[in-house]
């Protein structure tokens, strides 16, 4: 009775090993590509700007796509690198306005607003914080997801583009 216990045990052990296996594995093909966007991106913004060190890349999507790589100069100063097919932007960080700003300017416009993204972005040509939040209606329904964004620099409000189909 007891190798049989063994044998079951020991193939449950090797299943579940395929299984991690497995998805390890699928996760990574799928990922792939993104990743070699990204150090194409870091790489890019190391050649034409004055980041020295990146510890932060986030995908922007847009009117086009940008890869945004957050890191510091040589001199230890904060900066975000906006690197998009054919166009680059580099702002120092204290040049606007910061992420947990961005939010209470939400806040601010939308009290309600449950914050799911905040995401520096290029609207229209120009750096903005894109915020991606849903509202909760009264009524307990389903919730509302909204984009507002907020210049970059002083934070002024812009658009807000509602996700909603009414």
């Amino acid at each position: 009775m007891q190798p049989v216990k063994y044998k079951v045990i020991a193939s449950a052990v090797v299943v579940l090993g395929l299984i991690v296996y497995l998805s390890i594995f699928i996760f990574n093909k799928v990922q792939e590509d993104e990743w070699k966007v990204q150090r194409s991106a870091v790489q890019t913004a190391y050649e034409k700007t004055i980041l020295t060190e990146a510890d932060k890349v986030e995908t922007f999507v847009g009117d086009q796509p940008f890869t945004v790589v957050h890191g510091m100069d040589k001199i230890g100063q904060r900066l975000i690198v906006w690197v998009g097919q054919d166009q680059i932007y580099t702002q120092m960080e204290t040049d606007g306005i910061t992420a947990d700003q961005a939010g209470q300017l939400l806040m601010a416009r939308q009290p309600a607003a449950e914050i799911m993204r905040l995401i520096p972005g290029v609207l229209n040509g120009a750096l903005v914080w894109e915020a991606f939040y849903k509202v909760m209606p009264e009524d307990a329904g389903r919730g509302h997801f909204y984009y507002d964004y907020y210049n970059f620099k002083d934070g002024a409000y812009i658009d807000t583009y509602n996700l909603n189909i009414n």
